[in-house]
This record gives C-alpha cells, sequence and structure tokens, in this order.
C-alpha cells in the first residue's frame, strides 16, 4: 500500500494547488464533488464484503474451500478546461480488490492533457495494447477474467500480454471516422523484482505497446474490430523471454446487448525459454439494463503443453444508489499433454457500497 499512499498525497498535493480558494465542495451519492469554475473535482469511494466458495483446480483432493474478503476503492481526479478548450488532469486509483493477484494490478496515477488532436496520459496506467481491444465482454466481478482469480490463481489473458500499470507515456488519437489508435513507451515494467530467485522475476524494459480498434454503425448494430500488439526486452538476469504478443477481436451491439469475441497470442512473453507457447480464443455476451446487468464469457487456452478451459457466469444489481450485489460462477477444466484432466470450480458473492 505504500504506493497507495504516494499516489494520493501526490494528487492531494496537486488539488491544493490547482483549485482556486473559491468555490464549492459537496459529498453526497455520487461522491464528492467539487465546483471551481475551470476546475473540476470528482471523488468515487467504495468498501465491499466478499464471500467464496472453490474447489482448487491445483490440488483436486483438497476439497471445497471458503474464503472471504474486505475491499476499498477511491477513484480521485481533478480536470481543468482551458480557454482554447485544452483539457488537462490527474487521475488517482486506489484499489485493494486485486493485490493478490499479480495480474491484476489497480493503482494507477496519471495525468493527462487533450484537445481536438488526440490524448496524452504519463504516468502509471494500462496502455492502448489493454483499452482498445474488443474481447470477451463482462460485467460486476469479471467472469473469466476477474475477482475469481484471487482464488483460482488462474485468469484469461482476454488482451495481449502488455505492461500492465508500469509508468508509461501514452498517445491516443481523437475518432476518426470510427478509427482511433493509440501507442505506448514504458521504459520498465516490473514484477517481484526483488525475489531472490531471478527466474521468478518479471524485469521487462523498453515495452510498446500498439492498439486500434475501428467502429460503424450497420443497421441496427454498432460493429466493431480492433488489433493490438506488444514488444518488450526482458532483462537477462530474469532468463525470461522478451514480450511478443498480439490480439485480434470483434464486438457487436445493439441497444443493451453487447457480443465480443478475440483470439490473444502470447508466445512465450514473459514465460522460460523451456515453456510451450500460449494462445487463447475468448468470447462473451453481456445485457445491460438500468440498475442491472448479466453475462457469461469462455475462454479456451493453450497453456504449459495443454489446454485450459474457462467459463463463468455473473451479474450485478444495484439495491439502492449506493449499495449493490454482485456475483459470478466460474468452472475450470485443465488438460494436460497426456490427457490429464482436472476440475475446478469458484463461486462467490459480493455486497458493497460506493459513493
Amino acid at each position: 500500500m505504500k504506493r497507495s499512499v504516494l499516489l494520493g498525497s501526490a494528487l492531494a498535493a496537486a488539488l491544493m494547488v490547482a483549485t482556486p480558494a473559491t468555490g464549492e465542495i459537496t459529498f453526497g451519492e455520487d461522491g464528492l464533488t467539487g465546483d471551481f469554475g475551470k476546475v473540476q473535482l470528482r471523488g468515487r469511494f467504495g468498501a465491499s464484503v466478499q464471500g467464496a466458495v472453490f474447489d482448487p483446480v491445483e490440488d483436486p483432493n483438497a476439497g471445497t474451500e471458503t474464503d472471504a474478503e474486505i475491499d476499498g476503492s477511491a477513484r480521485l481526479s481533478l480536470e481543468y478546461t482551458a480557454d482554447n478548450a485544452w483539457v488537462f488532469g490527474a487521475i488517482a486509483d486506489i484499489d485493494t480488490a486485486q493485490e493478490q493477484v499479480e495480474a491484476f494490478e489497480r493503482d494507477e496515477f496519471y495525468v493527462y492533457a487533450a484537445s481536438q488532436f488526440g490524448r496524452v496520459e504519463v504516468g502509471e496506467n494500462d496502455g492502448p495494447a489493454d483499452t482498445l481491444s474488443f474481447h470477451a465482454a463482462r460485467v460486476g466481478l469479471g467472469q473469466v477474467r476477474g475477482v475469481s482469480a484471487r482464488y483460482t490463481g488462474t485468469v484469461a489473458l482476454l488482451s495481449p500480454f502488455d505492461s500492465q500499470d508500469a509508468a508509461k507515456i501514452t498517445y491516443l488519437s481523437p475518432p476518426i471516422e470510427g478509427l482511433r489508435f493509440g501507442v505506448a513507451y514504458a521504459p520498465e515494467f516490473e514484477i517481484n523484482a526483488d525475489d531472490p530467485n531471478p527466474s521468478r522475476r518479471t524485469i521487462q524494459e523498453d515495452v510498446i505497446e500498439f492498439g486500434a480498434q475501428y467502429v460503424q454503425p450497420v443497421g441496427e448494430f454498432v460493429l466493431g474490430g480492433s488489433a493490438a500488439y506488444v514488444a518488450g526486452s526482458s532483462d537477462p538476469v530474469t532468463g525470461r523471454e522478451d514480450i511478443e504478443s498480439w490480439s485480434v477481436g470483434v464486438e457487436a451491439r445493439r441497444g443493451k446487448l453487447t457480443a465480443a469475441a478475440a483470439f490473444v497470442d502470447r508466445g512465450r512473453s514473459n514465460l522460460l525459454p523451456t515453456s510451450d507457447t500460449e494462445s487463447e480464443w475468448n468470447a462473451g455476451v453481456s445485457w445491460r439494463e438500468e440498475g442491472w446487468a448479466v453475462a457469461a464469457s469462455v475462454a479456451i487456452g493453450d497453456e504449459n503443453g495443454g489446454t485450459v478451459s474457462r467459463s463463468g457466469v455473473g451479474g450485478e444489481y444495484d439495491i439502492t444508489t449506493n449499495i449493490h450485489v454482485a456475483a459470478d460462477a466460474v468452472l475450470l477444466n485443465t488438460e494436460d499433454a497426456f490427457g490429464n484432466s482436472e476440475d475446478g470450480a469458484v463461486g462467490l458473492v459480493e455486497v458493497g457500497l460506493r459513493f
């Protein structure tokens, strides 16, 4: 949590400098709101209690296990609109829900500038290989790539293996007749960099991400396609492979219905040279109403010389403006190169408060 404290402190300092002395700050069911004319402050806060019942796939003889977690989140944003219509802002996003799962780093802090020429972001946040990629639709707790990962220890890729929330500089173009693209550069991407065992470290340098999506209305549908590519250079001390991963995706929307699918090729990105290459097909469908949503998703991947199948259903419902409930059920099946198969499952329910 040290980085989270630093992020919050940095944004608080920015608020003290950037916000005028006159204005009004209120806190209500929509969270924290500050109106200072050209400067706008927003804050959303949440806390939740989560319970799960699961059967670990890695130890089928362990029997059914139970667990519970308490999580918190906060998102603070500060935005200034200049006379020439340029927009400048800062965002701090802190979320404890996924700290136990390396693939789900959620703490972010970045600044941005946006105009008719596009948007530039600098700081710790997701790059265009993630944000511009179409893939299996999800809601609430995320289904095959969601909160269930903290109990199963495994998640779907959905999009290319990327630099996650490593510090980076990103450019995102404005939509041009339905086309939008982005590029990002992260000098270094690290996980477990201080682990005594070098092979358990992730140290990737000069990570470059490319992403693009194209969206057009066709009859009663809005159809889209995406492509993304990520490359990086592994530090030799880790003994891991360079990043070279890509994906293509499609999405179709009609009113409240969304259906999407993708193919992901991870290769041996950040894996040991002796590892088998990894790839994945994923697909999902969601339906969103005012106050509730449901989704189903599936991901089938080639991993460790075998096959890993994940399927999940889930939903979310707003009891009141500030109280919500969400639930997921996810099934897993692993089959190794010799045809040996193991099953696992997790069911979880979350009740949360948010402002």
